[in-house]
C-alpha cells in the first residue's frame, strides 16, 4: 500500500507540473509594438529603379568575361548602386557611388596592382601575377569598382571598363 500512496502522489506532483509548466514558459505578449531597424539595403527590379534609389544615373558593367544569367540590382543607403552578375560559378559585382572614396568593400592584400588608363580614368587593378580580380575607379564625379569572382589578364580588364555604360 506505502508503494502504490508514493506512486499516485508521484503522478500527482508530475500533472500538476505538467499542467503549471507551460504557463511559467510562455512569456506574455508585449503590448508595445517592436521597434525594426533597416539595414539600409533595398532590392529593385531594374537598373533604372536601381538609379531612382539613389538619386544618381546609374551605370553597369556591359562586357563581362561571361553571359550572366542572374542579374540583381541593390540600393545600399541611397548612397550606392551595386549589381550583381552570376551565371553559375561565375559572378561579378559592380558598385557606383558618389565620391572618390574606394566602394568595393574589399580590404584584401593583393600580391600584384597594375595602373591603367581607359577613358581618360586611372583604374588600379588588383590580383595575382597577370590576373586580377578587382578594379576600382573615379571619374571626377563617382567612384566605381568590379570584382570578378575569376582572374583575368589586364588586356580583359581594359575592355570591362570600356565597356561600363
Amino acid at each position: 500500500l506505502r508503494r502504490f500512496a508514493a506512486l499516485a502522489a508521484c503522478l500527482a506532483v508530475l500533472l500538476v507540473g505538467a499542467m503549471a509548466l507551460p504557463k511559467f514558459i510562455s512569456s506574455p505578449v508585449p503590448e508595445e509594438s517592436e521597434t525594426m531597424i533597416a539595414n539600409g539595403m533595398v532590392e529593385v527590379i531594374s537598373k533604372e529603379e536601381l538609379s531612382e534609389a539613389v538619386g544618381f544615373p546609374g551605370k553597369s558593367a556591359q562586357s563581362l568575361p561571361f553571359f550572366p544569367q542572374s542579374i540583381y540590382y541593390t540600393s545600399y543607403w541611397g548612397e550606392m548602386a551595386q549589381i550583381d552578375y552570376a551565371n553559375g560559378g561565375s559572378t561579378a559585382c559592380f558598385r557606383q557611388s558618389l565620391g572618390e572614396e574606394d566602394n568595393s568593400g574589399d580590404w584584401s592584400e593583393y600580391p600584384a596592382q597594375k595602373s591603367l588608363t581607359v577613358n581618360g580614368c586611372a583604374v588600379t587593378l588588383k590580383g595575382e601575377a597577370d590576373s586580377y580580380t578587382l578594379a576600382i575607379w573615379q571619374d571626377g564625379t563617382y567612384s566605381y569598382s568590379l570584382s570578378l569572382s575569376a582572374g583575368q589578364p589586364a588586356s580583359v580588364w581594359e575592355s570591362i571598363v570600356e565597356g561600363v555604360a
